[in-house]
């Protein structure tokens, strides 16, 4: 990348219109929440509710402490997609619950709410994401 500073703005100018047009955008009706796949891999999503969930999110967009939920939901995305043709207001869910992975965890220079190490529960994503992409005999033979 010959500009690197330039595209580091740009990179941030594009997270922040997109961190504004889903706080306009979102009614955290939690339709992306229910159609994630991860929600059974992680303790504090299991019976979470899906607005709450999905309100947690809007929080962490804003630089807001937010709700266990919201964050163990940010902590065991892995980008399927499943969540973007659930929502009625395209928002994007994708997007927003990656750039609230971003925020928190940190790395925008904020607070940091979840750490990037000792995630108990990294081996059960990874089988859930393979099991979302693998045949049952690939499952067999690497799980």
């Amino acid at each position: 990348m010959a500009n690197h500073p330039m595209a580091t703005g740009a990179l941030k100018e594009f997270i922040r219109g997109e961190t504004e047009r889903i706080l306009r955008d979102c009614t955290e009706c939690g339709k992306c929440f229910e159609a994630c796949p991860m929600r059974q891999y992680s303790a504090p999503l299991t019976d979470a509710e899906p607005g709450v969930a999905a309100a947690g999110i809007l929080s962490i967009l804003r630089g807001e402490h937010s709700t266990p939920q919201a964050l163990g939901w940010v902590s065991v995305c892995m980008h399927s997609g499943m969540c973007v043709p659930a929502c009625p207001e395209n928002v994007n869910p994708k997007m927003m619950v990656r750039i609230a992975r971003m925020i928190a965890s940190g790395g925008l220079g904020g607070p940091r709410q979840i750490s990037t190490r000792n995630d108990r529960d990294y081996f059960d994503r990874i089988r859930a994401f393979a099991k979302l992409q693998l045949t049952e005999e690939e499952i067999g033979n690497w799980l």
